[in-house]
């Protein structure tokens, strides 16, 4: 994929109101929710608007789904940050702060007024990388996924409709707060989309489903590092292979959305 500048390995109306119903019925996190720990401090750009798809992420996941919580908000996390092993499938609120930071290469990145407002998080799910080595696109990758000092913990590559809603995308890079959270996580005060949004990239119609695939673990190094998988197209392709259920890729019952039933939404106060 491309993050902005470094490359990497609709809903109807009923649809929208279900979700906001499901979240009144199952409760919202209060505004000063610590419940989820201490932040940590990372770096973003984004990914998805300049040919690399966020559908092709190296965890193997496939297609992403704007219906399956949290939708087309996911992130590529850099291959050298901490937070790398085991990511695929994870999940990190994650919001925009407006401090200046240097990128890989040491220069200095201004950064006030970057944020349209600190205190808004959304939620991302982890789909692919953001490899430090990647010689196509060397200098862009060296930039900003090789965990250089400005990193903080973690780079991460998000979506570009996850970017637009915390922070303004001509900035291209962002300081970044983050803290794993379950999959099923609604902000206490989540980030609005946007109305003049990147145009989304939907699956073509009639895609797989998480549900409907078969996910076998990947065994090169780097795919078990991550957690990675591949999907095949029937059981016999995964004759000797080790699978992955869908839940494990998809976790806190968010797997529930792809058989289009009801997600009971995690809330500090449960």
């Amino acid at each position: 994929m491309n993050l902005h500048g470094a490359t990497h390995l609709s809903g109807s109306w009923l649809s929208a109101i279900y979700f906001i119903l499901s979240l009144w019925s199952f409760g919202i996190a209060s505004a000063d929710d610590n419940s989820m720990g201490p932040w940590k401090s990372g770096r973003a750009t984004y990914f998805g608007a300049d040919g690399w798809s966020i559908h092709r992420g190296s965890c193997g996941l496939g297609y992403q789904f704007r219906d399956i919580y949290p939708g087309f908000d996911v992130i590529a996390v850099s291959d050298l940050s901490p937070e790398y092993s085991n990511s695929c499938g994870k999940c990190f609120e994650v919001g925009c702060t407006s401090e200046s930071f240097t990128d890989g290469y040491g220069q200095y990145q201004e950064r006030s007024g970057a944020c349209y407002d600190e205190s808004k998080t959304l939620v991302v799910r982890v789909v692919d990388t953001c490899p430090c080595e990647y010689p196509s696109n060397a200098y862009s990758n060296k930039r900003w996924c090789c965990q250089d000092q400005g990193a903080g913990e973690m780079h991460g590559d998000l979506s570009v409709w996850a970017y637009e809603r915390l922070g303004k995308k001509d900035f291209g890079s962002m300081k970044l707060k983050y803290r794993e959270v379950p999959c099923n996580y609604y902000p206490a005060n989540p980030a609005p989309q946007i109305d003049n949004h990147t145009p989304f990239d939907f699956p073509p119609s009639g895609a797989a489903k998480p549900h409907e695939k078969i996910f076998v673990k990947r065994t090169d190094d780097k795919g078990v590092r991550q957690g990675a998988v591949y999907s095949v197209d029937d059981e016999s392709q995964a004759q000797y292979q080790t699978t992955v259920a869908p839940e494990q890729l998809y976790k806190d019952g968010t797997i529930k959305l792809s058989y289009g039933a009801p997600l009971e939404y995690s809330s500090p106060n449960k």
